[in-house]
């Protein structure tokens, strides 16, 4: 029997489409049994990740790219939001 484990990140922001890039570079390399899928919504992204949870130690790697995937989204606001400062 296979299990899958799936979660939904939702960020509300203006800039949605500048965040999917930051996130973006980050998905290019997953095991098969994780897959990640963002897009932008008008001023929303949105990204489901979902895990082959057969494995305990799976639903980890689940954790684990939720956290990392959280980091870059905050990476990418602050730097959005540090961009706007600097402008004249």
């Amino acid at each position: 029997m296979e299990y899958s484990c799936k979660a939904t990140v939702r960020v509300t922001h203006e800039a949605s489409r500048s965040l999917l890039e930051a996130v973006n570079p980050d998905n290019i390399h997953t095991p098969q049994w994780l897959t990640i899928n963002c897009r932008s919504l008008p001023d929303m992204l949105e990204c489901v990740v979902e895990v082959d949870c057969t494995s305990p130690t799976r639903i980890l790697s689940l954790r684990n790219t939720l956290d990392e995937l959280l980091r870059a989204i905050k990476s990418g606001i602050n730097a959005i939001e540090s961009s706007r400062h600097l402008e004249p």
